[in-house]
């Protein structure tokens, strides 16, 4: 039977998937094609309140709807200094740390000094190590004023359970005044081989 294909718009990073459906009554094509690939995905924002924040007050961590430069994302506000470790996952052997950084631009005509935006991974022995870190500093840096993607290989930590840690900090003046950091879609992408860790 011939096939038609659908375009699907995905959920992350604006990704176009190619489904195969058979033009006899949009039967689907055998789940046993070997054409198809698996990818799940971990979204870190679903798991917030599963998850250990450690921030000054209550109000300095919330998820909603934030815009930078006028573009809208579901993300997670982290003012710092604060952070979040996440329920404990098992990865799978190609996992993939995936995101979007920014300062809300409401404040980006106040003062402050910019934002380092950090992730760790912790391992099951209690291991910490620092996977990705980066600067952003809207208010004197231009090139600062957009969404700036994130993706961070896990192959490292490969078939281990893991804990993810996002966390901010203040710029090199230790100034937080006005620091309305954002992460936006923070998601592990992994293959079907991925499932929840055990404590």
């Amino acid at each position: 039977m011939p096939l038609k294909w659908a375009l699907v718009r995905g959920l992350t990073f604006g990704a176009i998937v190619l489904v195969a459906v058979a033009s006899g009554g949009c039967k689907p094509a055998a789940s046993t094609d070997k054409a198809f690939k698996t990818i799940r995905i971990y979204d870190l924002l679903v798991a917030v309140p599963d998850a250990t924040p450690r921030v000054h007050n209550p109000s300095f961590m919330s998820v909603g709807e934030h815009a930078v430069a006028g573009e809208a994302r579901h993300a997670l506000f982290l003012h710092p200094a604060g952070s979040v470790e996440f329920p404990l996952v098992r990865l799978s052997s190609r996992a993939e740390l995936c995101f979007w950084i920014g300062i809300d631009s409401g404040v980006w005509d106040k003062a402050g000094d910019g934002v380092e935006f950090s992730v760790f991974v912790s391992r099951a022995n209690d291991a910490r190590t620092k996977i990705f870190s980066r600067y952003l500093d809207p208010k004197h840096n231009p090139d600062d004023r957009r969404w700036v993607e994130g993706r961070v290989s896990l192959r490292a930590f490969r078939d281990q359970d893991v804990r993810i840690t996002l966390a901010t900090e203040p710029g090199p003046a230790n100034d937080v005044a006005f620091d309305w950091a954002l992460w936006a879609e923070p998601q592990i992408m992994l293959h079907d081989d991925m499932q929840p860790g055990s404590e």
